[in-house]
């Protein structure tokens, strides 16, 4: 058996300016890290490792949970270098985020959700917590080098190129405002090893009004090598609907015939989809089932 070594040299900025000038010299030879554990599953594919290695873990104001008020309203703030054990457990995001704080825990195994950090498991653009993310209509804020800019998670996740050239400082969740009568669910359907990608990861947030009409749906839908994506045209079939066996199948019909994942080695396209089509229809029925 041969044991590979990690031949890079790491560096370990304190504040954002010195961490941006670092990866300004050292360009496509270098990678932010902080956990290290998506580096880790790379590595695992036989990807090697950058030459530089810069790590964020001392800069403080990456860190942290709190609330504050952006653009006039209330909002959750969490720090990029926050662990992911630490966002599912704390008390402001499991009482103001509880699909957050649900979702976190079905990443991988504990021994990796204490060292990933909310920040890598978004930047790369594949983490399984991004549906959840995606779901409460999160921002991201960055630093591009000169000052902190904020973006809506989706919009910045089909600039992957660019964001390569940014910094993730942090995630902005607005406190959310449904009705009584709400199905919010985070459902991973996985393979057994902690550092392999999810099959399916769906997120979604269905909430309906006293008369039983559907009045607000948002709906995500990602995993394995795929970027999570909202799944807008289902998610206007079925506003202003009651729940009834004809929406259900029409959701199932349209959740196929939109969400088109990628295949790999261990699963199909059609799998995927099927899967996904089979999650959210089933949250909906429970939601048509609540009194």
């Amino acid at each position: 058996m041969s044991i590979r070594i990690l031949d890079a040299k790491v560096w370990t900025p304190t504040d954002l300016k010195e961490a941006w000038a670092l990866r300004e010299r050292f360009r496509l030879q270098s990678s932010f890290v902080a956990g290290g554990t998506w580096l880790q599953t790379q590595w695992e594919k036989g990807i090697p490792y950058p030459s530089h290695l810069i790590s964020l873990e001392n800069i403080a104001e990456l860190e942290g949970v709190d609330q504050r008020e952006v653009n006039g309203k209330q909002c959750l703030y969490i720090g990029a270098l926050t662990k992911l054990n630490a966002c599912g457990q704390h008390p402001a995001i499991q009482k103001l985020c509880p699909l957050l704080s649900a979702g976190i825990q079905q990443i991988a195994a504990p021994a990796v959700r204490n060292l990933g950090t909310i920040g890598g498991n978004v930047a790369h653009g594949l983490g399984d917590a991004i549906p959840a993310l995606l779901t409460m209509d999160a921002e991201v804020l960055f630093f591009d080098g000169r000052i902190l800019k904020s973006e809506k998670l989706e919009h910045w996740l089909k600039g992957r190129k660019r964001n390569q050239e940014s910094l993730l400082t942090g995630i902005i969740l607005p406190e959310s405002q449904h009705s009584s009568f709400s199905n919010q669910f985070f459902k991973k359907v996985g393979r057994r090893e902690a550092f392999s990608g999810s099959v399916v990861t769906v997120s979604g947030v269905i909430s309906k009004n006293e008369a039983g009409v559907i009045d607000f749906a948002r709906l995500v839908a990602g995993g394995g090598e795929n970027t999570p994506k909202r799944l807008q045209e289902t998610e206007q079939l079925l506003i202003d609907q009651k729940i009834n066996f004809l929406l259900l199948k029409n959701v199932y019909k349209t959740i196929l015939h939109e969400f088109h994942p990628n295949s790999d080695v261990f699963y199909s396209n059609d799998y995927r989809r099927r899967v996904t089509a089979n999650i959210i229809v089933s949250e909906l029925s429970r939601l048509g089932e609540a009194s």
